[in-house]
């Protein structure tokens, strides 16, 4: 704000030898104001609403810090849950100072994105905030001095969301220099360029933010931007819409007591047949012989062990082990059950049964003759015939979703949990054609995983896929 006021030429001098000091005070206020040294943790909650708050957290482990201080870090930000590193709280602190509209801008560690730890702070973001741009610099020598912190500037604004920016910089993308690439995310942000910038910066304009505390998937730009494309296009696996549930089998808490492959063990109507992970290698259910010592009735209540004296032996010879089992522990009358329920009507159902670690999804058909041992995830469908859905599975269409969702394991190996494949996306059966359906049955049974793709890019309306990245 300018002041003015006329004065005689003779009085210019001594007015500005009046100012001086003045000023010089007010500056040293300013800089003050400014420029302070504190912990920013316990200060944040006295200082002013800011428009803008930029900065690098600190990254220090659970480990590194006294059991007292980190107490009373977690009693004031409620996002430091589990493992949660002392930066989370360093994000949560700097987004409930914003004003409207005020933006937030960070170098930091990305593991909260899609680790469990972040799972508060994801949710506090998704609630009031909007992710405007997240650009990786795992392989940029971002600081003066080598950390293993899984850099990303991430820029998150308070206001409603809108389109999201997701880059991710190559090495030696410092020699391009902060302008240029400020400049080439700003014009893709406007949404007027192509996906991929240059060789050292492959960025997206996603249109669609995540909106729950799920992970955020940890994938190159295009394959995210293609992703969040199908998603708002096409239903969960696990839907009302798709009439298709995702499970696991059976845990026992004592595999070598409940598990036998000798059929006159115990009555006949207390062994189950369990399909175990082993018997899905050839892409077909090839029952191995395994039994489940079956402790639960069909409305899945535990059985008199009264009414079957085998059974009752053979648990009594093993009782001692039973009742040390956690599950025991936690219902002493109960000490013969299993970790998990028996839900007696899945044995008969079509279904699916996706073996937990392998290098890709492998879904295998079973005809109503087993019931799944906890390795095996199953997916049973009221509408999709359960052929065509396993050969959609199989398809590459399939293995990109898991890929984008899952955790890749040393040797490139993926967990094909029911979490990761409960957010698959799939049509509603009936807007398969009969043509598809059929050729999917036929890629299913043969598992010819190329027709069982180049269904799928169909049925999905997409041209191909792009290439994982390999940068991890």
């Amino acid at each position: 704000m300018w002041f003015s006021r006329f004065l005689p030429m003779s009085l210019m001098k001594p007015a500005r030898l009046q100012l001086v000091p003045q000023l010089q005070a007010l500056s040293l206020n300013l800089a003050c104001e400014w420029i302070r040294v504190g912990n920013y943790l316990f200060d944040a909650p006295n200082i002013s609403p800011a428009d803008f708050v930029i900065g690098n957290p600190p990254y220090i482990r659970l480990e590194d810090m006294d059991d007292a201080t980190m107490g009373t870090y977690r009693a004031m930000y409620r996002t430091m849950r589990g493992r949660a590193d002392i930066y989370v709280a360093f994000f949560e602190a700097a987004l409930r100072r914003l004003k409207p509209n005020g933006v937030c801008a960070f170098i930091c560690a990305d593991r909260w994105m899609f680790n469990q730890y972040g799972t508060e702070l994801r949710q506090f973001v998704a609630q009031g905030f909007s992710v405007e741009t997240v650009v990786e610099v795992h392989n940029v020598d971002a600081f003066s001095q080598y950390v293993s912190a899984y850099p990303a500037i991430t820029v998150i604004r308070r206001k409603k969301q809108g389109p999201v920016v997701v880059g991710s910089l190559g090495a030696s993308a410092e020699a391009v220099g902060g302008g240029a690439l400020a400049t080439s995310l700003r014009t893709i942000q406007l949404g007027k360029s192509e996906m991929h910038v240059s060789s050292k910066l492959q960025a997206a304009r996603v249109e669609t933010w995540f909106t729950s505390a799920d992970p955020w998937p940890h994938v190159s730009p295009v394959r995210l931007a293609l992703l969040r494309q199908l998603e708002d296009q096409f239903p969960l696996l696990e839907s009302i819409e798709t009439g298709t549930k995702v499970g696991i089998g059976v845990a026992t808490g004592l595999d070598e007591m409940f598990i036998t492959t000798n059929s006159e063990l115990v009555e006949p109507s207390r062994l189950l047949p369990l399909a175990m992970a082993a018997d899905t290698v050839k892409g077909h259910v090839h029952w191995s012989g395994h039994y489940l010592v079956n402790p639960w009735g069909p409305e899945s209540r535990l059985v008199e062990l009264e009414q079957f004296p085998h059974l009752k032996g053979y648990l009594r010879l093993h009782e001692d082990r039973l009742r040390k089992r956690h599950t025991a522990q936690q219902n002493p009358q109960q000490w013969y059950r299993t970790i998990d329920r028996v839900n007696h009507e899945l044995v008969s159902k079509r279904k699916l049964y996706i073996p937990d670690i392998k290098l890709r999804i492998n879904p295998v058909f079973d005809d109503g003759q087993t019931y799944p041992h906890h390795n095996l995830y199953v997916v049973y469908s009221d509408q999709w015939d359960i052929e065509v859905l396993g050969g959609l599975l199989m398809s590459a269409v399939g293995q990109f979703f898991v890929e984008c969702y899952g955790v890749r394991m040393r040797g490139g190996y993926y967990r094909f949990q029911a979490q990761y494949l409960r957010r698959i996306r799939v049509p509603v059966f009936q807007d398969v054609t009969p043509t598809q359906a059929a050729l999917l049955i036929a890629a299913f049974r043969q598992r010819d995983v190329k027709l069982a793709t180049r269904v799928a890019l169909d049925i999905y309306r997409i041209q191909e896929l792009p290439e994982e990245d390999s940068d991890e």
